[in-house]
């Protein structure tokens, strides 16, 4: 398999003028090699294909358009206090809905998932969620011992 640069190569040393409009490849004049100037820089790909297409009567294809910009993530929102009670009440009894209540809270009311000016709040929020899922726990389990 060959790649984008040897196919530029080929196209470029085509021998026939008429598949080539800008006919073959010129050496640079001699008195640019008397004075001793730099040689020119190879041209990039970009310009070779540019080139080639030109001589063909082909249209560059077009560079794919980029992603869209994604969106910005959002904080999180805060669970309303009674809705998270509510879901308490409703997980009474069952360790394993409490550790997943525990979890799904301290997930939403993070402070570091939150804005500065509401970080206090999720703390606050999410200490007593914890306190309220200890006791549902302790009440679940008696066996555990108490703090």
């Amino acid at each position: 398999m060959t790649d984008f640069g040897t196919i530029l190569d080929c196209l470029e040393k085509a021998s026939h003028r008429t598949e080539r409009e800008s006919g073959p490849l010129r050496p640079p004049p001699v008195g640019t090699i008397l004075r001793g100037a730099p040689p020119p820089a190879p041209p990039s790909d970009e310009d070779r294909a540019a080139r080639v297409c030109r001589a063909y009567g082909v249209d560059l294809p077009k560079p794919p358009e980029p992603p869209p910009p994604a969106p910005q993530p959002k904080a999180a929102q805060l669970p309303e206090r009674e809705e998270a009670l509510a879901e308490l009440m409703r997980a009474e009894g069952s360790l394993a809905k409490l550790g997943a209540l525990r979890r799904r809270l301290a997930w939403a009311c993070h402070p570091d998932r939150q804005e500065k000016s509401r970080a206090r709040q999720a703390e606050r929020l999410l200490a007593e969620f914890n306190a309220q899922i200890d006791q549902a726990v302790a009440r679940a389990n008696p066996r555990l011992p108490r703090r």
